[in-house]
């Protein structure tokens, strides 16, 4: 809702924003401030791009519909992920962990889409599934460059970095556009913004120490799952009823992942 009431780009550069100020605040009073480097820069302005342009996309697929297509289309970033990762930074899976991701890719796909409001879009235009698409093959490039990145500098610093990067150029084209934001803008939206930018920040410092700490293509695995937790949010809190489909994905990514954990 708040892309549809302030704009995707403006949306999308306010959550740059939080994020990039809360991490660096976060640094800087735990007393673990980065060392940058000069040679991190390009690396920074390439995931800027590279992040920045498919969340925007994702936004506006999300705003457009259907979600039961977008939302699924979107999901499958992380096994892109995972062949990007395979391909051109050289590592090697077990047939093992490769059924152990198959297995969960399936599952998220699954637990992200009700089957019976999948098929009442068929056949008709899905104006969003296209951008989702394009948003999937983005977020994909991102994870990769992100993974080999993270291999010669500092993981922190280069969110820092590229979360500047992507402010800098995310107002640069507000502001080239002439976009406004419709005032006032009401303090729940605003809370939104924040919420997305601090979690969606954690979740790339969380990406950065995983790849950091073992496998990049495992690590993109558990970071395809975010599409589950507004799922089992919305059974535990708000009491929702999902399609059959999506509990049976839920239960095969558990499958997957503990399978994965096994091996890994």
């Amino acid at each position: 809702m708040s892309a549809r009431r302030i704009g995707a780009l403006w949306t999308s550069l306010g959550m740059q924003a939080v994020g990039a100020t809360t991490l660096a605040v976060t640094l800087a009073v735990l007393g673990r401030w980065p060392a940058f480097s000069a040679d991190a820069v390009p690396w920074a302005i390439a995931l800027a791009i590279t992040g920045g342009l498919p969340l925007y996309l994702l936004y506006r697929a999300l705003a457009l519909g259907p979600i039961a297509v977008v939302s699924p289309v979107v999901a499958s970033y992380a096994a892109l992920t995972v062949i990007l990762v395979v391909i051109f930074l050289g590592e090697r899976l077990a047939l093992e962990q490769v059924v152990a991701i198959g297995i969960t890719f399936v599952g998220v796909v699954l637990a992200t889409t009700d089957l019976r409001a999948l098929l009442t879009t068929v056949g008709r235009p899905a104006p969003g599934v296209r951008l989702g698409a394009l948003a999937t093959v983005g977020f994909a490039v991102w994870g990769t460059l992100l993974a080999a990145a993270s291999r010669h500098h500092d993981g922190l610093a280069l969110i820092v970095l590229w979360r500047t990067a992507a402010v800098a150029m995310l107002a640069a084209v507000a502001l080239a556009s002439r976009r406004r934001i419709a005032l006032p803008v009401p303090p729940t939206t605003i809370a939104l913004i924040i919420g997305v930018g601090v979690f969606d920040t954690l979740g790339n410092v969380a990406f950065v120490l995983g790849v950091g700490a073992g496998q990049a293509a495992v690590t993109a695995t558990g970071s395809g799952l975010y599409p589950l937790v507004p799922a089992l949010l919305g059974i535990v809190l708000l009491g929702e009823r999902l399609a059959p489909n999506q509990y049976a994905g839920i239960a095969l990514t558990v499958v997957g992942l503990v399978a994965l954990g096994l091996r890994s």
